[in-house]
């Protein structure tokens, strides 16, 4: 859906989206402030049982009945993990719909498609991650505009990839209309990415697994983007990457280990 209905708006007192706490301008104090339609839609979402959130959040066509923007799902996910659960399924179903919107706008005409549009998601999610890991009020931003801030990194991304090939950056399908707003999404991080919270972790932990797993091969991180953010089968990492089954299982085995040293020594 693309925002509660008339009568949906009419409910009984319940659970409200929680205020932001960002600040946006320094010399003001101007918070961020999510758009209208985003507050009413949480508001909706937040008096109905977990189980149907979850069925929505896991929605991927902008046409279906109950969709939720990806604003919404950014709020589900974080009172989600503050609440000791893991995420699922609001942070891979954002991630699915970014790997979407990618096979969208980066053309197959593109030099390299393919592996670029691996890099701009293998990118977002560890800057998306990162965020979520950090101070409490950092994810805020996406809260307002997930959708902006992917936009501008994989319109900054693309055109880096465009003058390495030497090549004038003829815009992607959809950049000549998308009004991009950069705001917030500056920073690019590093391109690795990060298992999703598992049940009952919390911010310091994340913290550490974050920066732990920059450490990593970039083949380790492919599969982990693969297996521990997009929820894919090890067969299905496999045929993305290029690789057996095998590969990806020994590629799974020795970072859950490491990780499981990090959990233990927390």
């Amino acid at each position: 859906m693309t925002g509660p209905s008339t009568d949906q708006q009419i409910y009984s007192e319940g659970p409200m989206a929680s205020p932001l706490t960002r600040t946006k301008v320094r010399t003001t104090g101007e918070r961020y402030m999510r758009p209208r339609v985003v507050e009413d839609e949480i508001d909706y979402v937040l008096t109905l049982p977990p189980a149907e959130r979850r069925r929505r959040g896991r929605l991927q066509d902008p046409g279906a009945k109950d969709y939720l923007r990806s604003e919404t799902l950014v709020h589900l996910l974080r009172l989600d993990i503050r609440q000791g659960g893991s995420g699922d399924p609001y942070m891979a179903t954002l991630i699915r719909r970014c790997q979407a919107n990618l096979n969208g706008t980066i053309l197959s005409s593109v030099p390299q498609a393919v592996q670029l549009r691996k890099d701009i998601l293998q990118e977002f999610s560890v800057f998306f991650a990162e965020n979520l890991a950090a101070e409490a009020d950092a994810i805020d931003f996406f809260e307002c505009r997930f959708n902006a801030a992917f936009s501008s990194l994989r319109i900054e991304k693309y055109n880096q990839h465009m003058r390495r090939q030497g090549r004038v950056s003829s815009k992607s399908a959809d950049d000549q209309q998308v009004a991009i707003d950069r705001e917030g999404a500056a920073r690019t991080g590093t391109t690795v990415a990060a298992w999703k919270p598992q049940r009952g972790e919390d911010r310091v932990y994340l913290r550490q697994v974050v920066a732990f797993l920059k450490t990593l091969p970039s083949d380790q991180q492919a599969a982990i983007v693969c297996c521990r953010v997009m929820d894919m089968t090890q067969r299905e990492a496999a045929e993305r990457l290029g690789v057996d089954e095998r590969t990806i299982r020994n590629l799974l085995t020795r970072a859950d280990e490491m990780l499981a040293r990090i959990k233990e020594s927390a």
